[in-house]
Order: structure tokens, then C-alpha cells, then sequence
């Protein structure tokens, strides 16, 4: 016998009542703060460390740049690095914003994590704008390549979100200008975690009737795309976190529990969907939920607690309160976010020191913790020239080397994960120290005798094979021995003579192994009197080195000796 309707409808709620995800608190808090709206906020930052480790916050995102027309903009914090170019807009013009340096340091040394966001766009500027564009990847770069004298960043971030990475209130909205810039973003900033607010208007979820009966995933989509240039799927590649700005509260659109939930679930769902369906499901999902009272809309206690909840009921990994500043005039909504806040900071935070007196590089990782797990638990992994691709597997926390290709500053980034997954990035640069020595760096022509062409690369090398090799016409251009291996090192006669011949005639082990501490030294030998029409030149030394299976491995740095009287 069929059910009424009512029983049945009853009947498939409870059903679906069941196989909802547990709401339980995350490890994945966060909270934006926004120094331009609120003034001079450096005297509050032991403030703002202690509310996050009260409440269970885990991450900061703190507004630190923002677009205010064409290839212009606001620098909101200190400027720590020094090389901010005017050109490109104000220093804390106001005097509002933050030491950026001070805080991260400060967040740090609680187990938080500070995550940088820059707006874009406006309506003054759209994302079709080539030159701002470019800009834009100046800024980003002032933010990711500024270095200290020990080679850990000025800024220290644990990612860069962008905000209005979108058309604002354009005509001609084309996606892929979006999602271009953001690969471009990516580019610059390498395996360093990448954050992106995405729109989502309540119109193209739930519009025009507002009533929770949501408009298809096709459909919501559809409408992101031709009217921000928002294309959740084709974003996938390059953003780590998924950030839907999910503001909701008691006004003019929904005025229950119910509502507010569900259309915050909704967000996170399809923010989901658009990761799996686009072949990266494990992205982050973090919905920015509205703890603020504006636009003719009042957040109360409730309203809170259904953000929270609808985001956590559609997949996302956790939620970020947007604003602080709010909170703090509200003690009531700090208590509901740390209801669903796992105590505590839960991320890892990572750290390492990059040592390279040679080609050898010594990565020491043992200062990497986790508040809430043993350090033995967590591992680590490694992209030693900055090129995006990890050159080592997940391994447990503990030192590792690296031979450097080449002399020279090289960036490195290491990845640290916990038990549970959490995944935080930090960078450091390095410079290759030299690895070719003369000794002596002349020889007399007229009474002879022996330079010494001293190779040492370091352990990271021993066993390899190497070539001693010569010119007599400069350094520049140079050639490419391999790709990504350059040798500053014209080829010559000089230089196919001492190769085809490396252990024998004036030069002696030329050709050999590098021993256990990555060291060989060849010996060239001058006859008196023979060599005297070549005095006064230069010999140019340099050397190749591979594995015994023939793999490249790394070139030195060129060196002159000369041939005196």
C-alpha cells in the first residue's frame, strides 16, 4: 500500500536526515581581517593572536593590497621589504593597516596561519585589462620574492588569496581573462598555497523567487561565468582553496534558519562539484560566511550557526568569518564559531633552514612542529629549484639534500602534512656556493709548473662522474649543456682538445669520480719555455658532471687562471 504524501515526504526527509555528513567542528577556521576598515591595528596584534587561539581560529586572512583603478592601488601593510614602488599606489595612505611582518611572526609563533589577500579588479578596471594585469603580477611578486639576509621571506605567508579576481559590474564579461590571470598567478607564485574568493550571489543560486528550491549546478554556473567570468571548473588547475562568499543574514532575502543554511550548503556543494567534476576533488572548500550587519541584513548568533553548519552539511573542509573586526563587538559569535572550531590551531607549521657552502644544499626540517600532533607524525616534501614539481615524495620530518644544477640563488619549497591531512607551505632561498677552485690561478710560461683545477660540489654528488673542461675565449655566451644545465663557457679548440684527451698529455684526471665528499682534482702541467707565444691569456676552467647512468647532475661556476711570462 502507497504512503500519503505527506508520510512519504516526511519519510524521505528522515532518510536524508541520515545520510547527511556529521556537523562536526573543523580544523579549518578562519577569520578575514581587514585593516583598512578599522584604522591602525599594529598595537592590536597580541589581541588578535589571542582571540584566534581562544576560539580555535587556524588561519588569517588579512587584506593587505587593494586595486584602486588602472595599474593603481593601496599598499594596507608596513612596507617591511623596502622595494614597494610608489608608482604603483599609497603606503597606508591613512594611516590604517598592519605590519604585515610583525604579525606573521607573531601568528606564527602560535601555530597560526596569515594568508595575504589582494583585490584585483573594480569597476574601474576590469580583467581585460592587459596592463593592470601586469601590474597586478608585480604586486604579487613584491609580496612572494622579498628576501632576508638568512634567505626566509620578508613576508613569511602561508598563501595568497585573491579577492574581485572577477569582472565587477562589466559588460563583455570573457572567462578566459580570468582564468588566465589566475594561471599566471599561479606561475608566480609556485607551490605556495593560492586562495580565491568566488561570487556567489544569492540571485544565481536561488533568484528570482528565494525560496530554497536552488537552480541547477548547470544553470548557477552558467550564469557565474557570463556575468563575473567566474568559471569554478576551469580554476580548478591552479587554486588550492575555493572560497564562495556565502553572505547571508536576517533581511530582505531569507529570514529563517532554514534558509540560511541551506543556501550556504548549496555554495559549498557546488564549489565541491566544480573541484571533483573538473578532476581535482581533494581542493580545499572553505564558504565565507557573513558575521557582519549591513546591507539593510542583521547577523545574530543563529544566523551564524546556519552558515556554519549549511557549509559543513554541503562538503566544505571548513568555513571563514568575514570580518573581525565585528567580532570583537560581538563575544557571542566568537563563542558560535569556536562551537564548530576543533580547539586550538590544527595546522602544521613548517620551517627549515637551506644551507649551501657548495652545490650541495642541506635542508634541516627539525624545527617544523604541530601543536596537536608529535613532530615524528608529520612529513614533508621538497621542490628544490622552485619549478612547481616536488622532487621528493612525502617523507618523515628529518634533513634532506640536494645538488643544486648550477652556482647561483635557487628557491625551494617545502611542504609539511599532518596525520590529518593538512597540508601548509613555506619557501626559503639559497645560494650555490662556488665549486671550482685554481690553485694557483697562473702558471709561468717560461719556467713552467702546475695549476691545480680543484672540484667540489659536495656529498650530494660523490660518485658521480665529471669532465674537466677549458676555453680560451671567454665566458659569454656560453653554451647549454643540457636543458637547464647553462655553462658559462665558450666552446673552443682549447675546449675539444682537453675533452678528447682529459687524462693524458698536460692535463692529468680530467676525467673521473667525485669522491665520497663530492670532490676531484684535475692537475693541467706547463712545460718551461714551450707555451711562451700564449702569455698574457686566459684559460677558462669549468667542468661537467653526471651520474654513472649518464644522467646531467650539475656545472660549476667558470674560473680564469693565467698564463704569465
Amino acid at each position: 500500500m502507497l504512503l500519503p504524501a505527506t508520510m512519504r515526504n516526511c519519510l524521505t526527509s528522515l532518510l536524508l536526515a541520515a545520510l547527511l555528513p556529521a556537523q562536526t567542528p573543523s580544523t579549518d577556521v578562519a577569520v578575514g581581517v581587514f585593516p583598512f576598515l578599522v584604522g591602525n591595528m599594529d598595537p592590536r596584534i597580541t589581541e588578535i593572536v589571542t582571540n584566534c587561539t581562544t576560539y580555535g581560529i587556524d588561519t588569517l586572512y588579512v587584506s593587505s593590497f587593494r586595486a584602486t583603478g588602472p595599474l593603481t592601488g593601496d599598499l594596507w601593510v608596513t612596507d617591511s621589504a623596502g622595494d614597494w614602488n610608489l608608482a604603483w599606489g599609497a603606503v597606508r595612505s591613512t594611516g590604517a593597516g598592519i605590519n604585515l611582518q610583525n604579525l606573521i611572526t607573531a601568528c606564527h609563533a602560535a601555530n597560526l596561519r596569515v594568508v595575504a589577500v589582494l583585490k584585483c579588479f573594480s569597476d574601474t578596471v576590469q580583467p581585460d585589462n592587459a596592463a593592470h594585469k601586469q601590474y597586478l603580477l608585480n604586486v604579487i611578486d613584491y609580496f612572494v620574492d622579498a628576501w632576508q639576509p638568512n634567505g626566509q621571506p620578508v613576508y613569511d605567508l602561508d598563501g595568497i588569496a585573491l579577492d574581485y579576481v572577477r569582472y565587477v559590474g562589466g559588460t563583455n564579461v570573457n572567462v578566459a581573462n580570468v582564468t588566465s590571470f589566475v594561471a599566471d598567478v599561479r606561475q608566480h607564485i609556485g607551490n605556495l598555497s593560492l586562495h580565491a574568493y568566488l561570487i556567489a550571489n544569492r540571485y544565481s543560486f536561488d533568484g528570482p523567487t528565494y525560496n530554497g528550491v536552488f537552480n541547477s549546478y548547470a544553470s548557477t554556473m552558467s550564469q557565474l561565468q557570463s556575468q563575473f567570468g567566474q568559471h569554478w571548473e576551469q580554476l580548478a588547475p591552479y587554486i588550492d582553496v575555493y572560497m564562495p562568499m556565502a553572505y547571508t543574514a536576517n533581511g530582505s532575502i531569507y529570514n529563517t534558519y532554514a534558509l540560511h543554511q541551506a543556501y550556504v550548503r548549496k555554495c559549498a556543494e557546488y564549489a565541491r562539484t566544480a573541484c571533483t567534476l573538473a578532476g581535482h576533488p581533494t581542493r580545499r572548500v572553505q564558504p565565507t560566511i557573513k558575521t557582519y550587519t549591513g546591507e539593510s541584513e542583521t547577523t545574530t548568533d543563529l544566523t551564524i550557526e546556519a552558515s556554519i553548519t549549511g557549509a559543513l552539511l554541503g562538503g566544505g573542509n571548513g568555513y571563514q568569518s568575514f570580518r573581525y573586526q565585528y567580532l570583537v563587538t560581538n563575544p557571542t559569535w566568537w563563542t558560535k564559531m569556536a562551537q564548530f572550531a576543533v580547539p586550538g590551531c590544527n595546522w602544521p607549521r613548517p620551517s627549515y633552514t637551506a644551507l649551501s657552502p657548495r652545490l650541495t644544499t642541506t635542508f634541516d626540517t627539525t624545527q617544523t612542529i604541530d601543536n596537536d600532533q608529535s613532530t615524528n607524525s608529520l612529513q614533508v616534501r621538497f621542490d628544490f629549484d622552485g619549478d612547481r614539481v616536488f622532487d621528493t615524495p612525502w617523507t618523515p620530518n628529518a634533513t634532506a639534500t640536494n645538488l643544486a644544477r648550477y652556482p647561483g640563488q635557487w628557491l625551494s619549497t617545502m611542504q609539511v602534512k599532518d596525520i590529518e591531512g593538512h597540508v601548509s607551505t613555506t619557501r626559503r632561498r639559497a645560494t650555490a656556493g662556488s665549486a671550482v677552485t685554481l690553485l694557483p690561478p697562473f702558471v709561468s710560461t717560461t719556467t713552467g709548473g702546475q695549476v691545480q683545477i680543484q672540484i667540489d660540489v659536495g656529498t650530494a654528488g660523490a660518485g658521480n662522474t665529471y669532465l674537466a673542461i677549458a676555453s680560451i675565449s671567454g665566458t659569454a655566451p656560453g653554451f647549454v649543456w643540457e636543458p637547464g644545465f647553462p655553462v658559462p663557457l665558450n666552446v673552443d679548440g682549447v675546449t675539444t682538445l682537453f675533452a678528447g684527451d682529459p687524462n693524458g698529455g698536460i692535463l692529468s684526471n680530467g676525467l673521473g669520480t667525485l669522491d665520497a665528499n663530492g670532490r676531484a682534482t684535475a692537475v693541467l702541467t706547463i712545460p718551461p719555455v714551450i707555451l711562451q707565444f700564449l702569455a698574457g691569456l686566459p684559460i677558462y676552467w669549468n667542468f661537467l658532471s653526471e651520474t654513472p647512468a649518464g644522467v646531467a647532475k650539475c656545472v660549476g661556476d667558470t674560473k680564469q687562471m693565467t698564463l704569465w711570462p
